[in-house]
C-alpha cells in the first residue's frame, strides 16, 4: 500500500470543500429567491447524501475519487464501509472539532512519518493511492 501524498489529501479536501461552498451559498444568501435557495438545500443534501454512499461503497469522496486517492482500513487494505468511514472517521471527528483547537492538531498530524492524523487513529484508517478493485 502506497501511502497518499499530504499535497494529494490536501487537495482531495479542498475539491470536496469547493463543491460543497455552492449548493450552501445558495441556502443562506437571503435575497435570493425561495425556489432558488430551496434548490440550494437540495442540491447540499444530495449531496451529502452522495459523499456518504461513495465513502461507505468506495472509501473516497468526489475529491479523492478525482485525485485517486482511497480510504482503507489500515490493518487490512480494505475498504471500512459505513461503520468506519462515516461514523468512525466522520460523525465521530466532527464532533472532537467543536473541541477549541482539535482540528488544527488534527491536521498536524499529517505530517507524521505515516502521514495519518488522528481522525486515521480513531477510525484505524490510511489514505493510499488508487481507485477501488
Amino acid at each position: 500500500m502506497e501511502l497518499a501524498s499530504r499535497g494529494s489529501r490536501l487537495g482531495a479536501a479542498a475539491i470536496d470543500g469547493v463543491i460543497g461552498v455552492v449548493p450552501y451559498a445558495l441556502t443562506i444568501v437571503e435575497s435570493l429567491p425561495m425556489p432558488v435557495r430551496f434548490l440550494g438545500v437540495a442540491g447540499l443534501f444530495a449531496l451529502v447524501g452522495y459523499q456518504i454512499y461513495s465513502v461507505t461503497t468506495r472509501g473516497q469522496t468526489i475529491g479523492k475519487r478525482l485525485l485517486a486517492i482511497r480510504v482503507v482500513v489500515k490493518e487490512t487494505g480494505v475498504n471500512g464501509g459505513f461503520v468506519i468511514n462515516v461514523l468512525r472517521r466522520g460523525v465521530v471527528t466532527g464532533l472532537l472539532n467543536f473541541i477549541p483547537g482539535f482540528f488544527l492538531v488534527d491536521s498536524l498530524f499529517i505530517f507524521r512519518e505515516d502521514r495519518r492524523c488522528i481522525h486515521d487513529f480513531i477510525a484505524g484508517t490510511a489514505v493510499i493511492v488508487g481507485q477501488p478493485d
